[in-house]
């Protein structure tokens, strides 16, 4: 695939989303909270921690009396998000809790999940079976069970078995920027005429000890003393780095004229995008901010929309010291005096970093702006810090009409990506007011 996705005649929508986070466990319970400026993060207990720590995350919001299935939270919430997805477009006859049949042509349907490092909690039982004589009591064929769905492409199978998608099944692995790149990659395969249809998404829950204490050691974990309310700061002089959330989105993407036929109205158009590497460190940007600008403009380029018509970025954003300056200058090189008006987001400071799920969540979430006419806010960013001088949308969202928006990821490893959304043609997704009016 070229850095800026090949250009087509093919118009690429959204037309379905299913969405669940430490804020909500479906669509738009999540981004009713996300409007109302509310926060999932929470003290996390000494068992996830370590004794005398006490780390903050945004565990996965459990509906009262349930549980996560057998196959693991990372898996569970691909089953969850891929069904709200598939229904929302209208595609299946199921409900929300059981698969149906496809009300489409299974072989032109294409499957993009993307788990980024696997099911942590499957990797843990695994690790646990070798001293537990009754969880291998079913021999190798029960092990090899257990090991596949450790790996980072149960969740695409999964789906494309569940489902008999019988089209592309893939399972892009790109860090924290694996979310985007699944979708980015299944509208290309849209656009170049290989599904008319793509379940694109990701998922993540990695509120694991082992992951905690390397993050922790990496010294990209945010300083857990006080509120835990307060801990995530993206952009703020006091930042000191993420908090980890667990969640996922799946989004239906489909050609238009397939979405038009099947009388289904689109949230957003995908007008374009583009992939690239920082090439500098497994871990740290390169502090020149012109690679991730001159990705920023090809995808501009790609998306045939200027930056005068830019209304809203939702960022990466992940509140650590390095980064956030660098993407700030990356996204006023890229736009010049057009960054000053543009509306930016960061979501992790209400969802958590949601890891290699983080791009697709928040994507999904600017798909709801769009579809509301609302930027969400930035919570916490009470001393901006010089070096982030742009507008950060701090403490309370604002309504206000949503032309196209740009949606950014950045993985560990150097990888990159930027999609471009912009308003479909008339008619599309309504907007709609949350409960309190």
């Amino acid at each position: 695939m070229s850095p800026s996705l090949s250009p087509s005649a093919a118009k690429v929508v959204v037309t379905g989303i299913g969405l669940w986070t430490g804020l909500g466990v479906d669509r738009e319970s999540t981004w009713n909270a996300i409007r109302a400026g509310e926060t999932a993060a929470r003290a996390l207990s000494d068992e996830l921690s370590g004794p005398g720590r006490r780390d903050v995350g945004c565990p996965l919001l459990l509906e009262e009396g349930h549980t996560v299935g057998s196959d693991g939270r990372t898996l569970s919430i691909v089953a969850r998000t891929a069904a709200e997805a598939l229904a929302d477009a209208g595609l299946t006859t199921s409900d929300q809790t059981q698969p149906g049949a496809l009300t489409v042509a299974s072989d032109r349907v294409a499957t993009l999940i993307g788990l980024s490092k696997g099911c942590m909690q499957n990797l843990d039982r695994l690790a646990r079976a070798g001293h537990d004589p009754a969880m291998i009591a079913d021999g190798p064929s029960h092990s090899w069970i257990w090991e596949h769905l450790c790996w980072p492409n149960a969740g695409a199978s999964l789906i494309a078995a569940r489902y008999d998608l019988l089209g592309p099944c893939l399972a892009p692995v790109a860090a924290c920027a694996t979310g985007l790149v699944a979708v980015l990659q299944g509208a290309e395969l849209i656009r170049r005429g290989v599904c008319d249809v793509a379940l694109a998404g990701s998922a993540d829950a990695s509120l694991q000890p082992l992951l905690l204490g390397a993050f922790r050691r990496m010294g990209v974990l945010a300083r857990s003393d006080g509120d835990p309310s307060r801990v995530a700061r993206p952009w703020d002089r006091s930042r000191s780095g993420f908090i980890v959330g667990e969640g996922g989105a799946v989004l239906v993407l489909e050609r238009e004229e397939h979405a038009r036929a099947r009388g289904i109205l689109p949230y957003v158009e995908v007008a374009g995008g583009a992939l690239g590497a920082d090439a500098f460190h497994e871990t740290t940007m390169n502090p020149d901010p012109a690679g991730l600008a001159a990705l920023i403009g090809r995808a501009l380029t790609h998306s045939g929309i200027s930056a005068s018509e830019l209304d809203h970025i939702n960022v990466h954003g992940t509140a650590t010291r390095v980064n956030d300056p660098i993407e700030c200058r990356a996204i006023r090189l890229a736009l010049g005096h057009d960054a000053n008006r543009v509306a930016c987001s960061a979501n992790k400071s209400q969802i958590g970093h949601l890891l290699g799920a983080a791009g697709a969540a928040e994507l999904a979430i600017t798909c709801l702006a769009m579809r509301d006419g609302f930027v969400p806010p930035t919570l916490n960013l009470d001393d901006p810090d010089p070096a982030c001088d742009l507008d950060g949308t701090p403490h309370t969202g604002r309504s206000t009409p949503i032309r196209s928006a740009l949606k950014l990821s950045i993985g560990f490893g150097g990888h990159l990506a930027a999609a471009l959304l912009r308003q479909p043609d008339a008619p599309f997704r309504t907007p709609r007011k949350p409960p309190h009016g």
